[in-house]
């Protein structure tokens, strides 16, 4: 089984990556390496097109290529124009037919800058919870909004080009600027899954994981007895689904949570393991080393460094 990746912000409010083709990639990372604390993790392309995660909200701003981007159990296929909202823990990857013609602009936005944004603007944080309520991840914005949004990134990347602090006000707000964009509702479409019709159940089940994410008791058996399906048949739907198995998507999502838990460093690793609905540290451990190929406590050191 391949690792997953778990991407997180470490230090910085916000963080801006510009891949262009193949060729270009290795001078869109020089850019912008000195302001971004995770360019190390980015610049190694292959984790992302597997199954990852991060603590922050993701926007993919999608600018040409071929592209089947998979989000919490929806496909969608990319056209330009499009720009994917990714919310903190959601299990995504892209599926890319040729990386030397897949151009896009990946936004990382830590949590709390996004909430100082969201109690600016009302409409925003609307916007954001509609979006959830819809299970919608994709938004095709008209074409003039989508060109001054990625103008706005595009003076941001220029300025970090020429040592702009990543604090600085302008910055944020050319940055506020563009989420406004993004984020309006009357500057974009929302696209729905392209490759089957919204299926409420899944829907139903994934907010059940997601409400009871924390329970010890949160299993197969368990959730095919809630939904009044048979566990047999409710594991291949569940995989079929969302491309993997019921027991690592709930794994991922746990993983993710102690990830942010550990960063913290608030809580011993043993109470976060408990906290985060794993019946005992020994198989905590197991798993966190068996997704992200080191251990608990190695993460917590290099956070702490």
């Amino acid at each position: 089984m391949e690792h997953s990746i778990h991407l997180p912000v470490t230090n910085k409010s916000f963080e801006l990556y510009y891949f262009v083709g193949k060729e270009n990639q290795s001078e869109s990372y020089d850019w912008l390496k000195k302001h971004n604390e995770s360019a190390e993790e980015f610049s190694r392309l292959e984790s992302l097109f597997r199954l990852h995660s991060h603590d922050v909200m993701e926007i993919l701003v999608f600018l040409g290529g071929e592209c089947e981007f998979f989000c919490e159990g929806k496909t969608y296929s990319l056209k330009k124009g499009d720009v994917v909202v990714v919310p903190p823990y959601a299990v995504h990857k892209a599926e890319v037919a040729d990386i030397h013609n897949y151009d896009r602009i990946i936004l990382n936005i830590s949590s709390h800058l996004l909430e100082d944004y969201m109690r600016s603007a009302q409409a925003m944080k609307e916007h954001i919870i509609y979006q959830k309520t819809q299970g919608s991840y994709v938004l095709n914005l008209h074409e003039r909004n989508f060109q001054r949004m990625v103008d706005l990134l595009h003076d941001i990347t220029q300025r970090i080009r020429q040592d702009e602090e990543n604090h600085s006000f302008t910055l944020h707000y050319l940055l506020f600027q563009a989420l406004q964009i993004i984020l309006n509702p009357e500057s974009s479409i929302p696209i729905f899954n392209e490759k089957k019709e919204l299926d409420a159940r899944l829907a139903a089940i994934l907010d059940y994981i997601e409400s009871h994410l924390t329970d010890s008791n949160l299993s197969l058996d368990h959730v095919s007895n809630y939904f009044h399906l048979n566990k047999y048949y409710f594991s291949h739907y569940f995989k079929n689904n969302m491309n993997l198995p019921f027991y690592r998507y709930v794994s991922l999502k746990r993983l993710s949570n102690a990830v942010t838990l550990i960063k913290q460093n608030k809580l011993s690793l043993e109470n976060i393991a408990l906290q985060c609905g794993f019946p005992d540290y020994s198989s905590f451990y197991r798993l966190f080393k068996k997704e992200y190929n080191l251990s608990p406590k190695q993460l917590q050191q290099e956070h702490k460094n």
